[in-house]
């Protein structure tokens, strides 16, 4: 009996912002790795996601939305999204298939033609998913998919619904075919590239994007000066200093709240969230600074873990 070849790859999710990346990413991965929120620009570092199977791995990378840089912070996403397609065996570019549907027009926005235009220059393999299906009529559908077909040689187009779950079994199965045969790039028990530490630091930035609304942008960022665990061998406790950086001392306001309420709120709900993912109690320190246009500032950039290029 022949036995079926393994395969393995790097599969990049790229799209606009609030296409759905980051949902899709924590569905396939059964876990909370990428920070979700109504905002645009959630997602800055590339996040990857490891699906081990018995006969292939899949290593998902997690990009920013792609959007026209305007800040030294802005051209470092831009950045990623490059890299990270580069170094795809497969492009899965994640798309709003509601929006799409409710556009009323005939070609595919400028954006996503501008993306499209260069990942067709690195000669990668397209897969389309058109996500949010569930919120969309059904006989709506159709001519979505049409309009994409003509727009671009995808190598499929597939319907699915990330918040749900619905279509995450055809994804897989559909990437899994078309990965080429190679080794197990990760132990079998890999998860993800990020640290416990980074991953605490979005969890906190989350609560900020989503306890706040309207009123902070994307201008916000977490440092996390502390984290230090207590117990051995089984880790009892984790202490976490955290300082979060905002542009204008309006913002470092509205994130602190009246008598320390926000900052309260944005602490509990965080905590919660860090404790699920460190499976301990977890002491958690916030502290908010004011560092304005630090988004295009090489110093504070690097400090928080963005490599800038001159």
């Amino acid at each position: 009996m022949n036995q079926q070849p393994f395969r393995s790859g790097f599969v990049s999710l790229i799209g606009l912002p609030n296409a759905g990346k980051s949902t899709l990413l924590n569905q396939l991965s059964g876990l909370h790795l990428a920070i979700t929120s109504p905002k645009p620009q959630t997602t800055r570092h590339i996040i990857q996601a490891i699906i081990d199977q018995p006969d292939s791995q899949i290593i998902f990378l997690d990009t920013p939305g792609y959007h026209q840089p305007k800040s030294r912070l802005d051209r470092y996403m831009a950045g990623r999204i490059t890299t990270a397609v580069m170094d795809s065996d497969i492009v899965l570019m994640i798309t709003d298939a509601a929006a799409a549907s409710e556009a009323r027009r005939n070609e595919l926005p400028k954006q996503e033609q501008q993306l499209l235009a260069s990942v067709r220059q690195m000669d990668k393999p397209v897969i389309l998913a058109l996500n949010k299906v569930d919120k969309m009529p059904k006989e709506n559908l159709l001519p979505v998919i049409e309009r994409y077909n003509k727009a671009y040689p995808f190598m499929s187009i597939i319907p699915l619904s990330a918040r749900s779950g619905d279509g995450m079994n055809i994804i897989l199965e559909e990437i899994t075919r078309r990965l080429p045969e190679g080794p197990r790039y990760f132990p079998a028990d890999s998860i993800t590239d990020q640290t416990e530490r980074s991953l605490a630091g979005e969890l906190i930035r989350e609560q900020i994007l989503l306890l706040t609304h309207e009123e902070i942008p994307h201008g916000v960022a977490v440092s996390i000066e502390l984290f230090e665990e207590e117990g051995s061998p089984e880790r009892e406790r984790v202490f976490i200093h955290a300082v979060i950086y905002c542009d204008r001392e309006s913002h470092k306001k509205i994130i602190i709240g009246r008598q320390g309420s926000m900052l309260k709120r944005i602490g509990t709900a965080a905590r919660i969230n860090i404790e699920s993912m460190l499976e301990c109690p977890c002491y958690l320190e916030l502290f908010v600074k004011v560092r304005e246009d630090w988004r295009n500032k090489s110093d504070i950039l690097k400090n928080l873990g963005f490599e800038t290029r001159k």
